[in-house]
């Protein structure tokens, strides 16, 4: 199975609205060479505007430090450092005291400063180029009912008991995605107030990280389910399209098909 295969999965399976973005986070310059870009921003741009620009339009882009407009992705990325005051002031608007809002800054997900190089995103299925190096994070804007099954098949995949998310009053697309590459743990949480406008979140969607070396394990799980039962369905008998599904086949959502079909299967009873 390759990268193309397991969006196919998701989006026949799960009916995702919107293609995973490969996520790579370049530490070295020797790969630039290799990276397969297709458009590049006029003008300064955020984290979360990149993969948005990569789920939507099908772009693969490549963001170098000098071309980030997000001051708390470029403190996340390591492409700057703390700045107490600044970081303070900014993040007064998250907290009710100065100390609180320093720590918040202080308490982000942070790569190594000047380790990072640059930030590639693109669909996933451009990374079945042979020489394009895997993504780090596997990036899905999803709505929770198919979160909850790409978690589930996640945890089955990697044979973990229980997930811990990672949720900060901002920073919700940079700083999960730095946060899933070091824990090499798969992550949820919801937008920031920057991802909502700059991101182009829609009220409905949460963010799923998936770590790279992960993914296709991951849709592994989802692709041997249906082999065996029929179809993704966790709980129906085999065929079943998640949210259609009955818990342990409860008698009460058994529908009968009407042949031929009615028109008023209750009409009103004459009270006269």
């Amino acid at each position: 199975m390759n990268y193309t295969d397991g969006v196919r999965e998701l989006i026949w399976n799960y009916r995702i609205d919107f293609d995973p973005v490969g996520i790579r986070f370049v530490f070295d310059d020797s790969e630039k060479d290799n990276l397969l870009i297709t458009h590049k921003a006029k003008s300064r741009l955020t984290l979360c505007q990149h993969i948005t620009i990569a789920r939507q339009a099908g772009y693969s882009l490549f963001m170098e430090p000098d071309a980030c407009l997000c001051k708390n992705a470029q403190l996340i990325l390591g492409w700057r450092q703390l700045d107490k005051e600044a970081d303070t002031r900014y993040h007064l608007r998250y907290a009710c005291n100065p100390e609180h809002a320093l720590e918040i800054a202080k308490n982000k997900p942070k790569l190594d400063f000047g380790t990072c190089k640059g930030v590639y995103v693109a669909p996933l299925d451009v990374f079945d180029n042979t020489e394009l190096p895997a993504p780090h994070v596997i990036y899905i804007m999803c709505v929770p009912f198919q979160a909850l099954y790409i978690l589930n098949d996640y945890m089955a995949a990697t044979e973990k008991l229980s997930l811990s998310s990672f949720q900060t009053p901002n920073s919700a697309m940079c700083g999960g995605s730095v946060w899933c590459f070091q824990q090499n743990s798969a992550n949820m949480n919801t937008m920031c107030p920057g991802s909502k406008a700059s991101g182009k979140t829609e009220m409905s969607y949460v963010n799923v990280f998936i770590p790279g070396i992960q993914f296709l394990d991951t849709i592994n799980v989802l692709k041997k389910r249906c082999e065996r039962s029929g179809g993704p369905s966790l709980l129906g008998k085999g065929g079943t399209w998640p949210g259609l599904e009955r818990c342990a086949g409860c008698k009460t959502l058994t529908l009968k098909q009407l042949s031929p079909p009615v028109r008023n299967l209750y009409p009103q009873k004459d009270t006269n």
